[in-house]
């Protein structure tokens, strides 16, 4: 019994704290809806909407502001109250724990409450709009009565800056006159809406013309005052260089008619106000003026570079064909004693050709002087070349000049070498007659008859009538490198075979007494009388005769070539 009592207890304790946990939440909830009526109620915006009222708004301004006022009186008058008073029944019922009829009228007044801050926030936000528009138009009337007042002042006082575009200035500031006028009226009027749309024409407007003043002054001030000398003083340049016979790459008399059309052009083009046409044509006028100036300069100082060098390019020519006049003689002389082998003549001729076109342009420019008149920039080019190709044939001249110069030299330094050749040969000859040896190899007079025919053999070619010194001095290489072997292959046989009889003569000290010796003797003597093999017979003796006389071999030796250089 006692313990149903208390859990009777317990279970009421439970169920009085959950109702009060339940009321509290709901409290705060009741609150946070109770802030929001508090907040609108206030912050009142009935003096800014009176204030608003007294705009005199119209059109569609007036429409939207009086779309907010119908919201801010039905916020106010009516959603407002319904929402206090019916808190009120709700905190009641709260107060007496009616839990399920509380739940279901806060979500409905919770709702309710987040639409009505929503509208209060968008109704504060539409009446700042409207403050700033009416600010901000009342700031559009000030700066642009600055902005035309400073125009008008502009074009009245500095109306001579913009010759013949002043007439459409004028019209246009009267333009902007009346679209300020009408944008003054429809923002007095308090339509907003459709000032903005006039606004931003006339901001437009304003600047175009504020640009237009600005760009036309420095464009008209070349077109009045600088390109009419600028043109004069070219077309008095044409006159005096056509009566000095200049003449040019192309019709200048065309090209300064062409540039009076394009100065007419952008006359019309400032008269009508086409400012980017007049820009493209203005700075086009100032770049063929600058282009035609350019081309009578290029030709004047041309002339004077032409006139400077025309006696020196004469001179120059001259010159050349005089050299080359020189120089085919010459070839012509020697071709009928020397074979010339490196096209001498055909170059020779291949560069009278290129005078002769020289020559040809220069006579051809002297002729015009005294007719028509000449481009003298290309005349320039033309004298710049050609001492370029004088300068070259000159120095042609000079290689095939230098080539053929010396034949006659390197023909008497041919005959001196074959005769040394000869020469050479008979000592040879004398050196090895002198040992009076058995006989010689048939390898090494093979050889020495070879060279021998080589030398006749260049002796021949030298004694023709027209020669080849190419050939020959080649002829003249190989020979001399086979003589050079030739002296060697004597040398070795003279020092081979003299050695090889004081060996043996060294060798009879001990013939006796080493049967060694004494056989290499014998084999030597057969190597020496026999076959002629002196190198041989030598290696054969010295090698005995060192093996019982260490350094025997190299004594002897010693001796000898001592003997031989002193």
């Amino acid at each position: 019994m006692v313990a149903a009592l208390v859990a009777i207890v317990v279970l009421a304790v439970v169920i009085y704290l959950g109702a009060l946990y339940f009321q509290r939440l709901n409290n705060a909830r009741i609150s946070a809806i109770e802030d929001i009526t508090a907040k609108i109620e206030a912050n009142s915006q009935e003096d800014e909407l009176a204030a608003i009222s007294k705009l005199n708004l119209t059109g569609e301004s007036l429409a939207a502001f009086e779309e907010l006022d119908k919201s801010y009186r039905a916020l106010i008058n009516r959603e407002l109250p319904f929402l206090v008073e019916r808190l009120k029944d709700v905190k009641e019922a709260n107060q007496h724990f009616s839990f399920p009829t509380v739940k279901s009228d806060l979500e409905t007044l919770e709702a309710k409450g987040a639409a009505a801050n929503m509208a209060f926030t968008k109704i504060i936000k539409q009446i700042k709009q409207i403050k700033q528009q009416t600010d901000q138009h009342q700031q559009n009337i000030d700066s642009l009565q600055t902005k035309y007042q400073e125009i008008r002042k502009k074009l009245l006082a500095k109306n001579f800056s913009y010759g013949p575009a002043i007439t459409r200035l004028e019209a246009a500031l009267a333009d902007l006159e009346k679209d300020f006028k009408e944008y003054e009226n429809i923002a007095e009027n308090g339509d907003y809406v459709k000032a903005d749309k006039a606004l931003a024409k006339l901001k437009d407007d304003t600047k175009t013309l504020e640009v237009a003043l600005k760009q036309i002054p420095p464009i008209y001030q070349k077109l009045h005052n600088v390109y009419p000398d600028q043109l004069t003083d070219l077309k008095d340049a044409l006159a005096k260089m056509q009566e000095e016979k200049y003449l040019f790459k192309e019709n200048m008399t065309a090209k300064l008619a062409d540039l009076d059309q394009q100065s007419q052009a952008l006359t019309t083009a400032l008269t009508k106000l086409d400012l980017e046409t007049a820009k493209l044509l203005e700075k086009e006028l100032g770049h063929q003026i600058e282009a035609a100036y350019t081309v009578f300069e290029e030709e004047y100082t041309a002339r004077e570079k032409v006139e400077a060098k025309t006696k020196f390019y004469a001179d120059f020519i001259e010159h050349a064909e005089k050299q080359e006049r020189r120089l085919s003689l010459e070839l012509d002389r020697l071709g009928q004693n020397y074979t010339l082998n490196n096209d001498e003549k055909a170059r020779e001729r291949q560069l009278a050709e290129q005078l002769k076109e020289i020559h040809a342009a220069y006579t051809s420019y002297q002729a015009a002087l005294m007719t028509d008149g000449v481009i003298y920039s290309q005349i320039w080019q033309q004298m710049e070349q050609a001492f370029s190709d004088l300068k070259a044939i000159e120095e042609e001249q000079g290689r095939i000049n230098d080539g053929v110069a010396n034949l006659w030299k390197e023909e008497k330094q041919a005959w001196e070498a074959v005769n040394q050749f000869n020469l050479d040969l008979a000592k040879y000859r004398r050196d090895l007659e002198k040992l009076n040896l058995p006989g010689l190899q048939t390898e090494y007079l093979d050889y020495y008859y070879r060279v021998k025919d080589e030398v006749d053999a260049v002796y021949q070619s030298l004694d023709h009538v027209k020669i080849d010194m190419a050939a020959i001095t080649k002829d003249l290489i190989d020979t001399q490198a086979d003589l050079d072997a030739l002296e060697e292959k004597t040398k070795d046989i003279v020092d081979s075979s003299s050695l090889t009889e004081e060996m043996l003569q060294y060798s009879n000290r001990y013939r006796n007494r080493y049967p060694e010796v004494a056989q290499a003797y014998q084999q030597a003597k057969k190597l020496f009388s026999e076959d002629y093999d002196y190198v041989a017979a030598l290696d054969t003796i010295a090698q005995a005769v060192d093996k019982v006389e260490p350094g025997a071999y190299d004594k002897v030796s010693a001796r000898y070539h001592k003997r031989q250089q002193g």
